[in-house]
Parts: C-alpha cells; structure tokens; sequence
C-alpha cells in the first residue's frame, strides 16, 4: 500500500437518529497497491477486516465467511459483482481495476436495490464485550438516489449517509465517474452507545458501486461498579483484620 495519505476534508459531525448520539465521518484514504483506486487507511492494523469483493479464484463475490456476516436482499434487484464498466448497468469506482459490488445486480429486471450486511455473526466470534466501531468504504461515481443506513442488534437506524449530502459537500457531480469530488472514500467512527450490527445500501435507480468495505471493532472489557468495588475493599480490610487478630491470640 501507498504510504501517502490524503485528506478531502477535515472531520464532520452527523446527527444521527438520536440527539444524543453522533457519528464522526471524515474522508481520509490511501492509495492501495492492487489496483483497486482507494482504501482505507486502517488496513493491515490489528481488528480490522476488509472486504475487497476479490476471491482467491478470480472472481468476484464476498470473500468473507457466511457465518461471520450475511447479505441479503432486502429489496429490488439484488447485489452483482463486476470489473470494468457496463453502459446504463454499472460504472467502476475510478482508478478501480479490481472487482467491486453493485446493485441492482445485471440481469434484474428492476432499476432499485436495497441489500443488507449483516455483522451479527461476526460480533458472536468476537464476544459480548466487543462493538463495531468504525467502518469504512470506497463510494464509487455517487448518485443522488444512492443511500448508506445503518442499524443496531435491535434494528434501529442509527445514521442515514445521502448521496446527496456527499455529493453536495464536495460540490460533485451525480453519476460521474472519475473526480475525486463523485468517488470518495468513507470513514465512519462509531461512539459505544451506537453498537451498529448491520448497514444497507440503497438505490431507487440504476447504480451503486462501492469497493473496499473495511470494519473495525473494539473489546471493551467492563469495569467494576463502584459498589463491587467497595465490597472488594471490604473484603481486603476483612482478611487483614483476621490476620492481625490471629497474631494478637497466638
């Protein structure tokens, strides 16, 4: 990978769907070596997973595990794997020449999408006290009617990302398929109270494209409440009070 990192913006605060709660983006990347136009710059650290849509064999498709995330088809045309570019069907992320994801998959019959990634399975292996804290992906030519939601356990929506908000912060242009300002990489920051398990991508009209899904998590372990603690202490000053005692009898 690259060493050079680059910087489109400094990093943004979103609202998410409680007041209470934010999501940190920014829109940092680097320049990867295999030919797949950007990641993220947290690749090759411990906890982090990636998902490039490149199998061993050659083809495209998801390379992870099924019990570690599932995808499916919420709705619409389904997800399709592709290098290159196809007229009216789908365009590759720019500087892209790896296979990348994008609905509705080729061969549909419908012009939307919506399709779901789901980390539960993924969360098991890792424990209880473990939460995704960062994700991160390659947005490909960004449309206007392109959407990223993402959900905890519960299913809730934590934030919604427009393609419209992107589009519109760096003045790009919808559908275009090789400035920087219509293929932009993603980073999101999760605080601990947002646990997102799950995202969507959605699309009311022909395509998304993303490339180079990376996911982060962290392992909290917890701390003892002030109560245990203080039993603890108690339970200490026990046993040196019962040694001095026996001292004192012997």
């Amino acid at each position: 990978m690259k060493k050079a990192f680059y910087s489109a913006i400094a990093a943004i605060a979103f609202l998410s769907a409680s007041a209470a709660q934010a999501v940190t983006v920014n829109y940092n990347y680097a320049v990867p070596l295999d030919g797949s136009g950007k990641t993220s710059a947290f690749v090759g650290i411990p906890n982090v997973f990636v998902e490039t849509f490149d199998r061993a064999d050659g083809s495209g498709g998801i390379t992870w595990a099924s019990n570690l995330v599932t995808v499916t088809t919420v709705s619409g045309g389904g997800l399709g794997f592709a290098q290159g570019s196809m007229p009216n069907v789908y365009a590759a992320p720019a500087n892209d020449t790896t296979h990348f994801a994008y609905g509705p998959a080729q061969g549909s019959g419908v012009s939307d999408a919506e399709v779901n990634f789901n980390y539960a399975g993924l969360l098991g292996t890792l424990g209880s006290n473990a939460s995704l804290n960062y994700f991160g992906l390659y947005y490909g030519s960004i449309d206007t009617f392109n959407d990223v939601t993402f959900y905890n356990a519960q299913g809730g929506v934590i934030q919604t990302i427009t393609g419209s908000f992107l589009i519109g912060l760096f003045n790009g242009q919808s559908g275009e398929t090789q400035s920087d300002s219509s293929n932009i990489y993603v980073n999101l920051f999760f605080s601990p109270q947002e646990q997102f398990t799950s995202f969507s991508f959605k699309t009311s009209s022909q395509a998304f494209e993303v490339d180079n899904l990376v996911v982060g998590y962290q392992v909290v372990n917890p701390v003892p409440e002030p109560a245990s603690v203080a039993l603890l202490g108690l339970g200490f000053a026990g046993l040196g009070f019962a040694r001095r005692r026996n001292r004192k009898q012997a």
